[in-house]
């Protein structure tokens, strides 16, 4: 990296034209541009392109920080037009850039407010954002490809751009810094003024051809990178070969250029557990009993080093289990329970040889294949006639199978989805939906409207949802779903996310105005559920639509 900065700040302080960046000492450029426009995708018509030319001063005015004022004339196709519209705009651009003397390609992008004209009459305002990129051709000449969008403060008039032109930094000529010696690097960077050397040995002989000058080098007659002082490493871990105790293997400085690869402190070629971390000669020791793991015979148990690291043979209980190998150290056991007592048999409090925990009656004594409960005569709480186990609603007699019909609409009440009010059948028991609000919500499917390209709600949109409100008061016992559905324009996962946002607003406005949320579902469903085609203006427009649905469940 030393040796590639040396070279280009040498032949920059070389050259009779330097290679600056639009900044204090070239902060004004020329900009030069061809531009095609379009204002029809953006008020959701077809592509439909225009053509212009941009002429442009721009200067810096801080580190990264160019303001320009870009003139535009070109031909247009408007929506709502036919044909060609002279176009004018003058705008104030701030463009975040960094034209590094270095750099081939430099990215920018920018911001700003212009007044914009259709044939020289009819103004409004836009704001233009965008970003691009200058290839340079020349130290003072680029190539510049730029994309930009527009913001109008008027309906239809938002667009975009993409402009290619040319960039030109105003610039003056600096006269050639001395260089005493003639080896090509200026006095001022010369370490060696009176000494011919290369510009990567700043200026200096260097009879290893290292790059370092041999006035700095350890290491004169061997090459070396910077790093090491000139001197060779051959495992490139910036330790010196002489000074490097592991030579062939790339380590750290404070480890004398060996590696530690379990990271402990120790160095892999001191390290007796190199593959583990440890604080004894880099083992690990687990319990803290000063045997490190590789010598200790019970690694979780502190013990002795005479014991190999092992707590002296216990058995606390006196079961003959040793406590090492007793589940229950404390308390005797068998060896079958390793250690443990046996568990106690099973309760059984009515003795009637099924356990507590299997007997659904277990201070009533019954057979086992009653489930210990006594053999009684089927119960009939609701006096139905329909005995209880057999009775789907045992606390309320009926006559539909000893269930309720509270309505009177033919379908008992433990089947009705709307046990209160009369319904049919084919309804699950709710009252049938009417024509007419069917009509309504199918008519809602296009009336509600959002802005372009987004979630928002138009402010048209309110009434018919104010209906759907109604529609649901006078269905309480129904729920609604909710289905966003959108063209097949753009990405497929935007549009996915779209149509759940566009389900979530409506069902955001119908929460808002006091339906209950566990009423309403809503889901988005994107381009896949089309119901014309998107090859058409009109098919797409069918297609960006929201859906409700009545539901009994």
């Amino acid at each position: 990296m030393r040796k590639l900065f040396l070279s280009l700040l040498t032949l920059l302080l070389l050259s009779q034209t330097p290679v600056m960046a639009q900044n204090r000492e070239n902060p004004d450029a020329l900009h030069f541009k061809l531009n095609l426009n379009d204002y029809s995708m953006l008020a959701g018509e077809d592509l439909r392109l225009g053509e212009g030319f941009e002429f442009g001063y721009f200067r810096n005015i801080a580190p990264f920080l160019n303001v320009g004022v870009p003139l535009k004339l070109g031909l247009a196709k408007l929506p709502n037009t036919s044909g060609n519209t002279v176009t004018f705009s003058s705008d104030l651009v701030f463009r975040i850039e960094n034209m590094r003397p270095e750099a081939k390609i430099v990215p920018f992008a920018f911001g700003g407010a212009g007044y914009f004209l259709e044939k020289f009459e009819n103004g409004h305002a836009q704001f233009p954002f965008g970003v691009g990129l200058n290839f340079r051709l020349s130290p003072y000449g680029f190539i510049n490809l730029q994309g930009e969008f527009r913001k109008a403060l008027v309906d239809d008039r938002d667009n975009l751009q993409l402009g290619l032109g040319f960039v030109y930094l105003l610039h003056k000529e600096e006269p050639k810094p001395a260089d005493t010696d003639g080896d090509g690097t200026p006095d001022v960077l010369d370490k060696c003024p009176g000494q011919a050397g290369p510009a990567v040995a700043l200026g200096c002989p260097d009879a290893d051809n290292d790059g370092i000058g041999d006035v700095e080098d350890a290491c004169p007659n061997e090459p070396g990178p910077l790093e090491t002082g000139g001197c060779p490493d051959q495992d490139g871990d910036a330790v010196a070969d002489k000074d490097d105790q592991c030579i062939d293997l790339a380590g750290l400085p404070s480890m004398n250029g060996c590696p530690d690869t379990d990271k402990d402190g120790f160095a892999d070629n001191v390290d007796e557990c190199p593959d583990q971390a440890g604080r004894w000669n880099g083992c690990p020791d687990t319990d803290f009993d000063g045997v490190p793991d590789k010598d200790d015979m019970c690694p979780g148990e502190s013990g002795p080093a005479e014991n190999k690291g092992c707590p002296p043979v216990q058995d606390s209980d006196g079961d003959g289990i040793m406590d090492k190998d007793d589940r229950c150290p404390n308390e005797a056991g068998v060896a079958e329970h390793q250690g443990c007592p046996p568990p106690p048999p099973p309760a059984d409090t009515d003795g009637d040889g099924v356990a507590d925990k299997d007997d659904r009656c277990p201070n009533e004594a019954g057979p086992a294949d009653n489930q210990g409960c006594p053999v009684k005569k089927a119960s009939d709480q609701d006096g139905d006639g329909v005995a209880d186990k057999d009775d789907p609603c045992p606390n309320l007699a009926g006559a539909f199978g000893g269930c309720p019909d509270s309505d009177g609409d033919g379908l008992a009440d433990n089947l009705d989805k709307c046990p209160t009010m009369a319904g049919t059948a084919g309804s699950n028991g709710c009252p049938e939906v009417k024509k007419e609000t069917k009509e309504k919500l199918a008519t809602a499917t296009q009336a509600v409207q959002f802005e372009t390209g987004k979630a928002k709600l138009k402010s048209s949109s309110y009434a018919v949802l104010d209906e759907i409100v109604e529609i649901l008061r006078q269905y309480p016992d129904y729920k609604l779903a909710i289905s966003g559905h959108t063209d097949d324009v753009g990405d497929e996962d935007e549009n996915q996310e779209l149509s759940e946002q566009r389900a979530k607003a409506c069902y955001d406005y119908l929460v808002f105005r006091g339906i209950k949320p566990e009423r309403i579902l809503y889901a988005g469903f994107g381009e896949y559920r089309p119901i014309a085609d998107n090859k058409t203006a009109e098919g797409r427009e069918l297609n960006r639509r929201v859906e409700f649905e009545l539901r009994v469940e």
